[in-house]
């Protein structure tokens, strides 16, 4: 089943209801969005517990915005059922839960064979995913699913170019999962298609990635500014995001547009101008939803948007209309 909130979808998608515990998403028209009118934001928490909850809600609130989204990440490995708890913890918050489903081990690197998009497309992982299937249609609530993103890098087993992992496997793989969920009846769950910004130039990756708009609800879109970490340079937001939006914009008009996920760098530039210049620039798009990756992790740069007080006011002034 696609969705029928998503069939025929325009260009802005807006939460305007919380009642009776249901949170729902509504269109309006195909132009860019106005400075009047809302906008989806949210932040990603580095953890699927509540400490992460916690932590998104304390930024949310120093931001002095209201949360409309909460990204949260569990991986196949876990063979966990579906954290209906977590989901309920966050939609207590009149926000949407999203779930980003991984389908690898996390601690094991980027190539594993039996992860690659051909094992879940081949059927090996169907058993778990009926099990999550059905535990969402019990559980009748609306949430997100972004299943196995950024598949245009290299750093996760089902990416393309990996052992087992063609674009066909891919969408192979996405649709597979996505038709056992609408088989088992989970209608309220939307689906989220999600690759990374364009990597050295190569666009045909992600056009030959895309599952189809039967398949997907929202498109959206992953992006870092590294700043100077090593085999990396300073990028605007336009530079970093430009030429992606275009080519998903194209591939899929009738989408909602979103920022799935984003950080940038404290090092190699001035971040927090970065900031208000990303919010800017994505006013004069059609993009409708932004979610930061609103965490510091080792090995990596400090992505959080408060990641100093100056930080902090500049996401706190730029977020102030969006």
């Amino acid at each position: 089943m696609p969705t029928s909130v998503s069939t025929g979808m325009s260009r802005r998608a807006v939460l305007t209801s919380l009642s009776l515990g249901a949170l729902t998403l509504v269109t309006a028209s195909n132009a860019c969005q106005s400075n009047n009118q809302p906008r989806v934001f949210g932040l990603a928490a580095n953890g699927i517990d509540d400490p992460a909850v916690k932590q998104a809600e304390a930024t949310a609130d120093s931001l002095g915005k209201r949360l409309d989204v909460l990204t949260v990440y569990d991986a196949f490995v876990r063979q966990a059922p579906l954290p209906t708890e977590l989901l309920d913890r966050i939609t207590a918050l009149g926000t949407i839960p999203l779930m980003t489903w991984e389908p690898w081990n996390p601690t094991d690197g980027s190539t594993q064979p039996l992860y690659s998009a051909a094992q879940i497309a081949g059927g090996r992982y169907d058993a778990y995913v009926a099990t999550w299937a059905k535990q969402a249609a019990a559980y009748n609530r609306h949430f997100l699913i972004r299943f196995a993103h950024e598949m245009n890098g290299n750093w996760y087993p089902w990416s393309v170019g990996q052992p087992g992992s063609t674009p066909e496997d891919y969408v192979a793989a996405y649709r597979r999962v996505r038709r056992i969920f609408d088989d088992s009846g989970a209608a309220q769950v939307q689906w989220v298609w999600s690759p990374n910004v364009i990597i050295n130039g190569n666009t045909e990756i992600i056009t030959r990635c895309y599952p189809g708009d039967d398949y997907v609800d929202i498109i959206g879109v992953d992006g870092y500014n590294f700043g100077d970490d090593p085999g990396h340079h300073w990028r605007s937001p336009s530079d970093l995001f430009g030429q992606t939006l275009e080519l998903v914009a194209g591939l899929a008009p009738r989408k909602p547009l979103w920022i799935s996920e984003v950080g940038c760098s404290d090092h190699g530039g001035d971040k927090a101008a970065w900031i208000a210049d990303l919010i800017k620039f994505l006013k004069s798009t059609n993009v409708e939803g932004l979610i930061w990756f609103d965490a510091d992790k080792i090995g990596e740069p400090d992505w959080r948007l408060a990641s100093s007080p100056q930080n902090g006011t500049a996401a706190r002034q730029a977020l102030s209309d969006w």
